[in-house]
C-alpha cells in the first residue's frame, strides 16, 4: 500500500474523529478523503417520497463505516458505505467549482462520546472545542471567490484553519470548530450535505 501524499490524524480535543487524507488515485486523479475511525450504529438517510411533502427515513441496522471523498478533476463527491461481509455501497454527486457552499459538515452532541486517540499520530489536526460547550459542528470547505471559507451562515462566527493542497486551482482546504446548542438530533454525529444530498 502507497503512502498518502498528506495524511492527518482528526482530533477534536483529544478524541480521535478521523483521518484525513490527500493522495491519487491509480489513474493519477488527485483526491481529498475523510475516513471516520468507528463503525456507526443506526445509520439513517432521508429521503424525499415522490409526490408528498414528507420524508421518509430509512434506517440501516448492520454496523457501518463511511468514508467522505472529493475528486477534484472530474469534481465528484463520494460517499462509501463499508459493511462487514458486503460489497462497498457508493453515492456520487456532481459538485462545480468554484464552490458555492461548504463541502460538507458534521454536527456532534457530544464530542467527548468519541473514542480517545489511539495512540501516535500522523501529523495531527486537533481541533478545539468551545470551553464548557459538548455539542459543535465541524465545518469543512473549500475557499470561496471572495478568499474566504464557505460555511453555513448558521456557523458564521467561525474561525477556521486551512491545509495546503497541492492542486493547481485549488490550494486550501478549511476546517473549523463551532458551537451548536441547537443541536437535537438523536444520533451523537450527524453528516450534513448542503448541496442537496437527501
Amino acid at each position: 500500500m502507497s503512502v498518502p501524499l498528506i495524511k492527518s490524524r482528526l482530533l477534536v480535543g483529544n478524541k480521535h474523529l478521523g483521518d484525513l487524507f490527500y493522495d491519487k488515485d491509480s489513474k493519477g486523479r488527485s483526491y481529498l478523503k475523510l475516513s471516520f475511525k468507528n463503525e456507526i450504529a443506526d445509520f439513517v438517510k432521508s429521503t424525499d417520497i415522490k409526490n408528498s411533502t414528507s420524508l421518509a427515513e430509512l434506517k440501516i441496522e448492520k454496523l457501518i463505516r463511511i468514508e467522505l471523498s472529493y475528486k477534484f478533476q472530474d469534481e465528484l463527491f463520494s460517499i462509501k458505505r463499508i459493511t462487514k461481509g458486503e460489497k462497498d455501497r457508493y453515492e456520487f454527486h456532481k459538485i462545480s467549482l468554484p464552490a458555492t457552499t461548504c463541502l460538507f459538515y458534521l454536527r456532534i452532541k457530544d464530542w467527548e462520546e468519541l473514542d480517545d486517540d489511539d495512540g501516535t499520530s500522523y501529523n495531527p489536526l486537533v481541533l478545539t472545542p468551545p470551553i464548557n460547550i459538548k455539542n459543535v459542528a465541524i465545518i469543512f470547505s473549500f475557499i470561496g471567490v471572495n478568499g474566504q471559507p464557505l460555511c453555513p451562515p448558521e456557523y458564521s462566527d467561525i474561525m477556521m484553519g486551512c491545509i495546503d493542497l497541492p492542486e493547481q486551482n485549488l490550494k486550501n482546504f478549511c476546517i473549523g470548530i463551532s458551537s451548536d446548542s441547537k443541536n437535537n438530533q438523536p444520533n451523537n454525529i450527524v453528516i450534513m450535505f448542503p448541496f442537496g444530498i437527501k
